[in-house]
């Protein structure tokens, strides 16, 4: 199932989109917190492409949007890594870095 839900960071809108169990019943969920210059993902997506399309992304682990958003960054894209955002900052903080 696709679940939208629309967050504010900040002050700044964060567009939580998220793919319930994509691989069927026990499986992780599939989330990407959309935001003006680019997303925080989960792991289910590729650094490599985002890298390759030169899309600023960060990759947090969690099973919902308010991990996503407490969680430690784990890997960054060269454009998002250009912009600011650091492995170890939260995922809020990559949102803030990421609405500017």
């Amino acid at each position: 199932m696709l679940k939208i839900e629309m967050l504010e960071v900040a002050h700044k809108p964060v567009q939580g989109i998220a793919i319930e169990a994509p691989g069927g019943e026990g499986h992780p969920n599939m989330l990407v917190l959309q935001c003006k210059k680019g997303y925080v993902m989960c792991g289910y997506l590729n650094m490599g492409t985002a890298d390759a399309v030169g899309d600023a992304a960060a990759v947090v682990s969690g099973a919902d949007f308010g991990a996503l958003l407490c969680n430690p960054v784990k890997a960054v894209s060269k454009a998002a890594a250009e912009l600011g955002i650091e492995v170890g900052m939260t995922g809020a903080q990559a949102c803030e870095k990421l609405n500017a």
